[in-house]
């Protein structure tokens, strides 16, 4: 039970459905864990309402007389900060599914879905958890768009204030480090962190993406050759930009950087995001197949984020699948994700390709994935991306606790 204070604001909670037994119930229930609630029992008086007072939480039902939530969802999404929603119909699982996806794509993070008729002890518990950290939060405004221009990103590039993160890629089945993803950050004097959603639009529009590109290969080649040293299987992933792949010379360029550097192609695999692939096929095909024919390895990023997932899977010379972290993150809750999940991984072994989930946060995850022959992971359960030497660090602490896990199993 949350205890209130006289200096602590009240925790409030707008029930929107025109069931009034319900809307009372859930009021009372509210009411009875120290809650501040307001009930509404039409979509127009909470159409009125919710741009207008702040509440911590708002529970919907999907069906409001001749009116549906989904409306309201939409609006929600526009607020700052952004409360936690609880869907709440009698509608089935598969739409409760879908509606929650559906609110956390428009911007609502800490979104659930209950079933009518509802469960009182499991209500209490959802609102008696408080918001997610960092899920209820305030947009922020400062998005520096605005402020960059294509000269400071020229700038940072010469000052070499953009480099690469490696974000590690563990075999599931051994827990062996494989390879890594080399990501783009920059940390400006003058803007402070400045995010890749940012920075890689601004090159691309400003013409300094393919320069970008070929100092994040040269670094993160430099950066794998001493761990192909020990593993020659390490392999190190850089993503390739729409602008490039509609270059033709890049297949020749990467070829003569590899023998510049005298970096083994098989270490280097090249990200595309099956919607860059799918914008122009021939010119994709050209230049995908190019690469493979010199030996580097051709990731396919982002699957199913896109309209034409198996298409590209069947026609491109992709040698890695890497499942999108939306379908992943939420797969062991979610029976519809699972399903996506799982036959990617069917599928993709049906072409002999690897498989790379994104987005792993817990070990029951881990565990289920490799359990259906998943092949290789990434996310927070095994680290975010790390600069250089913390990659370093975190390398040989992560190999000398699976050593002792491994001496210790006998």
């Amino acid at each position: 039970m949350l205890a209130l204070t006289d200096t602590t604001p009240a925790y409030r909670v707008l029930i929107v459905d025109d069931d009034l037994i319900q809307g009372v119930i859930i009021c009372g229930v509210c009411t009875r864990i120290g809650y501040e609630a307001r009930s509404v029992s039409s979509f127009q008086a909470a159409e009125q309402l919710i741009p207008t007072e702040p509440f911590d939480c708002i529970t919907i039902d999907l069906s409001l007389g001749d009116r549906d939530g989904i409306g309201l969802l939409r609006l929600i999404a526009g607020l700052d900060p952004v409360p936690r929603v609880v869907v709440i119909s009698g509608c089935e699982s598969r739409i409760l599914n879908a509606t929650v996806r559906m609110a956390r794509a428009a911007g609502i993070f800490d979104a659930i879905s209950l079933p009518k008729p509802i469960d009182l002890v499991l209500l209490r518990e959802v609102l008696t958890a408080r918001c997610q950290d960092g899920h209820s939060r305030r947009r922020s405004n400062d998005r520096q768009r605005v402020d960059i221009t294509a000269e400071h990103l020229q700038q940072a590039l010469q000052r070499r204030e953009i480099y690469p993160a490696f974000q590690p890629k563990i075999q599931l089945s051994t827990g062996r480090v494989v390879g890594c993803e080399a990501l783009a950050r920059w940390d400006s004097p003058d803007f402070g962190s400045v995010g890749p959603d940012v920075f890689i639009p601004l090159a691309e529009q400003g013409g300094c993406i393919k320069a970008m590109t070929w100092q994040m290969l040269r670094d993160s080649m430099e950066m794998a050759r001493a761990y192909i040293g020990a593993d020659s299987d390490f392999v190190v992933a850089v993503n390739l930009s729409a602008t490039l792949l509609s270059d033709a010379t890049i297949p020749e360029e990467i070829e003569r950087l590899l023998n510049e550097t005298g970096f083994p192609a098989k270490s280097l695999m090249v990200e595309v995001t099956e919607t860059i692939a799918m914008a122009d096929v021939f010119r994709a095909m050209d230049i995908l197949l190019r690469l493979r024919i010199k030996g580097v390895g051709v990731s396919m990023d982002d699957f199913g984020t896109g309209y034409s997932s198996m298409s590209a899977l069947a026609r491109m010379p992709f040698c890695e699948l890497k499942i999108d972290r939306s379908f992943v993150k939420d797969c062991l809750t979610d029976a519809d994700m699972w399903k996506v999940v799982a036959s990617s991984v069917a599928i993709a072994h049906e072409y002999n390709m690897k498989v790379v989930a994104e987005g792993i946060e817990d070990v029951d995850t881990w565990q289920a994935l490799d359990a259906i022959g998943c092949d290789v992971g990434q996310g927070f359960e095994f680290s975010r991306a790390l600069p250089l030497d913390a990659f370093a660090a975190w390398y040989d602490a992560w190999h000398l606790r699976l050593n002792a896990t491994l001496a210790a199993r006998g």
